[in-house]
């Protein structure tokens, strides 16, 4: 759900570095209507804002939130916040992170599989 100042952690777990333009690849049909990306149907989200996404594959993978989020919009923010909640290393090593801005999610899947991708949602956090 849109909701300005919060931002949406998404980890992963994927084969290669074209993966994540195909999974958050979004389309039109014919008349205009839109198509959500694989990993919004996945999750269930109608919308997000394009504009206000991140997304970063790593060659090697990390189990460290400081070391995934490192670079990102507002890192010196949202590490401590995602840390605090999430807890600084994770239970699995990821090599996929994908950032919504200005979005909440407040859906019931956790986890999924798309194509041969494995995505985890971790936590929404404010980060202004």
């Amino acid at each position: 759900m849109q909701k300005e100042g919060f931002v949406s952690l998404w980890v992963g777990n994927i084969n290669s570095s074209k993966e994540p333009d195909n999974l958050l690849k979004t389309s039109y049909t014919e008349d205009g209507d839109f198509i959500p990306s694989k990993f919004a149907h996945s999750f269930d989200i109608e919308r997000y804002d394009d504009a206000t996404r991140e997304a970063e594959f790593y060659d090697d993978a990390d189990n460290t939130l400081s070391g995934l989020l490192e670079d990102f919009s507002y890192d010196d923010i949202i590490i401590p916040k995602f840390s605090l909640v999430c807890g600084e290393h994770l239970n699995c090593h990821y090599n996929l992170v994908i950032l919504l801005y200005n979005f909440k999610y407040e859906g019931v899947k956790k986890k999924t599989n798309v194509d041969t991708s494995e995505l985890e949602f971790l936590d929404s956090v404010e980060y202004i």
